[in-house]
C-alpha cells in the first residue's frame, strides 16, 4: 500500500510537470477518501517524536491531496536536491512488479532488456540478474564519472 501511494505521488506530479504545468492535484478532506484524520495526526506526531528530518510530507489517495504540510524551517517553495531519488522509484516499481508476479529478482537481466544486449554478452553480464541492478553491484572496470 506504502508503495503504490509513494509511486501514485510521483507518477501524478510527473505529469504535471511533463506537460509544462505546475502541479496541480485535487484536493480532499482525509474522511471523504476514507481516511482518519487522526490517522494522519499520529503519524505527524510519530515523525516528530522520532525526529526523522523530514521535510515535507503529501498524502494522495484516489487521486487527490488529503494532507501535505512542512517542517519549519522548510516550505513549500524551497528547492531540494534529490540525490538517487530515481533509485528509489525504480526500486519501488520493482517491487510492485515482483509482488504482482511479473518478475523476480533473480531474473537475468539479458532476458528482462535483450534488445539492448550486446551480441557476445561477458560471463558476467550473462550471470547478471536484476537484484545486482538493484543492489549496484553490477561492477565496473573504472570510475566513469
Amino acid at each position: 500500500m506504502r508503495s503504490t501511494l509513494a509511486l501514485g505521488i510521483v507518477l501524478a506530479a510527473a505529469q504535471s510537470y511533463a506537460a509544462g504545468a505546475p502541479p496541480s492535484l485535487p484536493r480532499s478532506t482525509p474522511e471523504a477518501q476514507g481516511i482518519p484524520s487522526s490517522a494522519l495526526l499520529s503519524f505527524v506526531e510519530a515523525a516528530e517524536a522520532k525526529n526523522l528530518g523530514v521535510h515535507s510530507v503529501m498524502v494522495l489517495r484516489h487521486g487527490h491531496v488529503v494532507a501535505e504540510g512542512w517542517w519549519a524551517p522548510y516550505g513549500k517553495d524551497d528547492p531540494h536536491m534529490l540525490y538517487s531519488l530515481s533509485k528509489s522509484f525504480t526500486s519501488t516499481a520493482v517491487g510492485i512488479a515482483v509482488a504482482e508476479k511479473k518478475l523476480t529478482l533473480d531474473d537475468s537481466v539479458l532476458a528482462a532488456f535483450p534488445e539492448d544486449a550486446p551480441a557476445s554478452p561477458s560471463d558476467n553480464l550473462k550471470g547478471m540478474r536484476l537484484r545486482d541492478l538493484l543492489a549496484m553491484s553490477t561492477g565496473h572496470h573504472a570510475e566513469e564519472v
